[in-house]
């Protein structure tokens, strides 16, 4: 019994703790890049880079081609 509760918590603890970038700068970092979080996928001129804080999101920045016509 105490086999599978040890592996839960230690489950628990590498998984939630990734000790990279708190939670919430990484929507911070996107932004900055003039970027934006989107799910799953990017508009059409735009690259996917790194993952945002939410699940699933992406940051998708627009191309270098497309931000002088913004």
């Amino acid at each position: 019994m105490r086999v599978p509760f040890l592996f839960a918590v230690f489950f628990c603890l590498v998984h939630t703790n990734s000790g990279d970038i708190p939670p919430g700068i990484r929507n911070t970092i996107c932004l900055l890049q003039h970027g934006k979080c989107r799910l799953f996928f990017c508009y059409a001129g735009e690259k996917k880079g790194d993952i945002c804080s939410d699940p699933w999101n992406r940051c998708c920045v627009p191309s270098p081609s497309e931000e002088g016509k913004w």
